[in-house]
């Protein structure tokens, strides 16, 4: 029996790697991590070590002007669906769609947060979410003073069935009366997965929490047609729930 299980082990070691390289498919890049594996891998083959010097610069797209400072540490990843780019710039974290084969600027979207925005925990941000279901397509993104935004994947625009009025404040439902800026956030994008948009949170970096209260950083889910929460993860357990002992 040790044998057995020791071949099916190697078995399943073997066969991982090759079912991780699927990546995506005809040559777009929907989600952050590539595919909802997060494979990070693309099987393009046009570009190789015989022809990538002849490369040449065909447009040029520039962030500098997306807020009063450009972002000296921009760690985007563009998504790539339907010859669009859709990415954010800047410290404000603007969201921008970009005409993949002209570089031409489609939209852009401004989130004023405020105070709260200015206090944002993590500035630096790595990209933006898509979810279509066919006929509608979205994009998610989550500003630096922690809302949950959705627009319109065609014109940017806030669609109005979502949350209030395309927002979700993520503040609520952390279990704390107050939630004061500066405190949580997330600097990466959330991946949509069967209709839901699950997302994480980020906390103060390079510091200790100020008190045993901190906000916690709850794994939650939310319905990505209304904005409605569906479910939360207590990373700290609660009473009654796994671990709390």
């Amino acid at each position: 029996m040790r044998r057995f299980c020791f071949l099916l082990s190697t078995l399943l070691l073997i066969a991982a790697p090759a079912m991780s390289q699927s990546g995506t498919t005809n040559g777009e890049w929907r989600f952050y991590g590539g595919d909802a594996g997060s494979t990070k891998y693309s099987p393009l083959d046009q570009i190789d070590a015989d022809n990538a010097a002849e490369l040449e610069i065909v447009w040029r797209w520039k962030a500098d002007n997306f807020g009063p400072l450009p972002d000296y540490n921009w760690e985007a990843t563009p998504l790539m669906v339907g010859g669009k780019l859709y990415v954010t710039a800047g410290a404000r974290r603007d969201a921008v769609a970009i005409d993949a084969v002209t570089g031409e600027t489609l939209w852009m979207y401004r989130f004023d947060e405020g105070v709260r925005g200015d206090r944002g925990v993590r500035p630096q941000n790595r990209g933006l979410t898509y979810w279509t279901d066919g006929a509608e397509e979205r994009i998610l993104m989550i500003s630096p003073g922690y809302h949950l935004i959705c627009l319109n994947a065609k014109d940017g625009l806030p669609i109005e069935g979502f949350g209030e009025s395309g927002v979700v404040d993520l503040t609520k439902g952390l279990d704390r009366e107050e939630v004061p800026p500066g405190r949580i956030g997330s600097s990466s994008p959330a991946i949509v997965i069967n209709d839901v948009v699950i997302m994480g949170a980020a906390l103060q970096a390079g510091t200790a929490p100020p008190s045993k209260t901190n906000v916690p950083g709850y794994i939650r889910g939310f319905d990505v047609r209304t904005g409605e929460l569906l479910w939360t993860f207590h990373t700290i357990p609660k009473s009654g729930e796994f671990g709390h002992d």
